[in-house]
């Protein structure tokens, strides 16, 4: 598959399972891991959720956020330069957001893929997940902004009744034809 491909959804969509089951399924590929992309800050990270445990980062959240997408997309970029197909796994909130992540991706195309299971499955594949991957804060307002902000963009793939590898299965197969954007 060329080009590039961008698995985003809320915390419990899949998003880590799938992208690595998608990249498995390509010859050549590569699973950029936005939560890794923090995971390298050693000290200094800022705090996402405030003191009641809701989202909300501030403006240094905010930056270390960018500076994360920013990171993402330069491995992203290094694969796919060396011939690799980068299947990048983070939230993508917002048309700015994504506008950013589409200005620095060099690989084209570029596909956007948005599991959107229901809110319900979601938030019960988030609680029952292991603790150290569980998110604590309702993530029903990041679900509606996706919708609001970026409704319009890529494939919108229902995964509620399918399983992780049903779902990679799927990708591999459409993503070519029903995720390409081009902002």
């Amino acid at each position: 598959m060329n080009g590039c491909l961008i698995v985003t959804g809320t915390p419990g969509a899949g998003k880590s399972t799938v992208s690595r089951l998608v990249a498995m399924r390509l010859a050549r590929s590569a699973c950029i891991d936005g939560d890794a992309m923090a995971q390298l800050m050693v000290n200094g990270r800022a705090k996402l959720l405030d003191d009641t445990g809701n989202w909300n980062p501030g403006p240094e959240g905010k930056r270390q956020l960018r500076l994360r997408m920013i990171n993402a997309c330069s491995v992203a970029n290094n694969f796919a330069e060396a011939g690799f197909t980068p299947v990048l796994d983070t939230v993508v909130e917002t048309r700015e957001e994504l506008e950013f992540l589409a200005a620095r991706l060099a690989a084209r195309p570029l596909m956007l893929i948005v599991l959107a299971p229901p809110l319900e499955v979601a938030r019960h594949r988030n609680a029952t997940r292991p603790e150290k991957d569980r998110v604590s804060y309702d993530f029903a307002h990041t679900a509606a902004n996706m919708r609001r902000e970026i409704g319009d963009q890529g494939w919108w793939l229902d995964t509620g009744a399918l399983t992780a590898e049903d779902t990679a299965d799927v990708i591999v197969a459409e993503a070519a034809r029903k995720a390409a954007i081009s902002l």
